[in-house]
């Protein structure tokens, strides 16, 4: 055999060799790391799926950023909200800041007498019965101050007349309907934060309101 193999021409002999020396390497490759080509592939799958969780994690990181901000944003925009929709708890000092408005206004309240709670799309509104005896200039100051005031009020079914009998102070008698609104209970966010029963009637100490006729004091 070997003789044959020196008696053939030099190319033949290379390609001879070659052949022969593939064919160990491929059985060498084949059979002694066929277990570590397989380990190999497994790790390189496990590493795509790493790859793949870590982009999907950084990604779910900038949606937990962009969250945070938006809510940092709109918790500053519920406090300052907070300023302009009391909760209901907090009516009754409304109301009683409105007497006080209406007193600093040196207006005569002839009848102050809140209605029921009524919801009016999603806010709860207080309605209070107002007449008032009062001179022009008296009464623009009030609902001057009505217009500056840090809560959301309103004014509606106004009427006015002129009295007959008329001082510096009374000159006309004013009639309206004026609404305080607050934060609806179940719109509040947090729990500690959850007004008593909606619809309750908060109650004004009787000292408060003068008896007919009489100024507020």
């Amino acid at each position: 055999m070997l003789e044959r193999l020196k008696n053939l021409e030099w190319y033949w002999q290379l390609l001879i060799l070659v052949t022969a020396g593939a064919i160990v390497w491929f059985l060498v490759y084949y059979f002694f790391t066929s277990e570590t080509r397989a380990e190999i592939a497994s790790l390189n799958d496990q590493i795509e799926q790493l790859k793949a969780k870590n982009q999907a994690a950084q990604q779910a990181t900038e949606r937990i950023n962009e969250f945070r901000a938006l809510y940092a944003t709109k918790q500053a925009e519920y406090e300052e909200l907070k300023v302009l929709l009391p909760e209901e708890r907090e009516i009754t000092n409304v109301l009683q800041g409105l007497q006080d408005t209406a007193r600093e206004s040196r207006l005569i309240v002839m009848r102050f007498s809140p209605r029921e709670d009524v919801q009016q799309e999603g806010l709860m509104a207080k309605p209070v019965e107002v007449e008032v005896d009062s001179n022009f200039n008296n009464l623009r100051v009030f609902f001057d101050r009505m217009a500056k005031l840090p809560r959301i009020v309103s004014i509606t079914d106004f009427s006015l007349r002129q009295l007959q009998e008329q001082t510096a102070d009374r000159t006309l008698h004013a009639q309206f309907l004026l609404t305080a609104y607050y934060a609806a209970p179940e719109n509040l966010n947090t729990p500690s934060n959850a007004p008593a029963k909606p619809g309750s009637t908060p109650v004004l100490p009787s000292a408060n309101v003068p008896p007919p006729g009489q100024p507020m004091r």
